[in-house]
């Protein structure tokens, strides 16, 4: 994510919640249910890093005993703080190609998260640095499909959406930018990253236009 797009998020935080459930329809809240139960099957607890944690709804959904929550936007993480009060958190103001890890974790969540990555293949790598032997990878993405369903859906997302996040927030400048952020990647495009990963759990989401991917790392 470049600075200028850091700086959209500074301009959205505090209604950000309010847009995406609104945009979204509640899906975003759904897939993310749906993602912390998937992952709880293979990891209950350790230590974790939420990337581009926004304002901490999966952190929280989490609960790990440790979290680390990693987003270049400011105003985000102080409204994440808020929300996770009482709990062992720690804020991370950078990105996932440039942050130096402060210490080995058990599980990394990128949750709507890689599509924002500047460069991928880069980011992958400093985040592999920063997971255990054994420890798990676990992604959300909207991902690119042959399907109507796909291509409508992101009709909706670069034209329909700015207006109405425009409209919720009163940001349409900053909205008027968010097609140009949505970057059409493929399940390939992610996974040629993790070869020294194994998939474990690999799933379309419903409607069908985000990839659910949990991987476990070999060493």
């Amino acid at each position: 994510m470049d600075t200028k797009n850091v700086e959209i998020y500074e301009k959205l935080a505090k209604k950000y919640d309010l847009a995406t459930s609104i945009v979204s329809f509640g899906i975003e809240k759904i897939w993310r249910k749906i993602f912390v139960k998937k992952i709880k099957k293979y990891i209950n607890n350790g230590i974790l890093l939420d990337v581009a944690s926004a304002t901490g709804d999966m952190a929280k959904e989490m609960n790990f005993d440790k979290m680390y929550l990693l987003d270049p936007s400011e105003q985000m993480n102080k409204i994440a703080g808020e929300k996770l009060k009482n709990k062992n958190v720690k804020f991370i103001e950078d990105y996932a190609e440039t942050f130096k890890c402060p210490e080995k974790v058990d599980l990394i969540t990128a949750f709507m998260a890689v599509r924002n990555f500047d460069n991928l293949e880069k980011g992958v790598k400093n985040l592999n640095k920063c997971l255990k032997i054994g420890g798990y990878f676990a992604i959300v993405e909207l991902t690119r499909s042959n399907s109507i369903f796909f291509k409508l859906s992101m009709f909706y997302m670069t034209k329909i959406v700015p207006l109405i996040g425009g409209i919720i927030t009163g940001e349409f400048e900053a909205y008027r930018k968010f097609p140009k952020m949505i970057k059409n990647i493929s399940d390939e495009d992610i996974l040629k990253n993790f070869n020294n990963y194994e998939i474990v759990k690999k799933q379309r989401l419903f409607p069908p236009m985000a990839t659910l991917i949990i991987m476990r790392k070999n060493g």
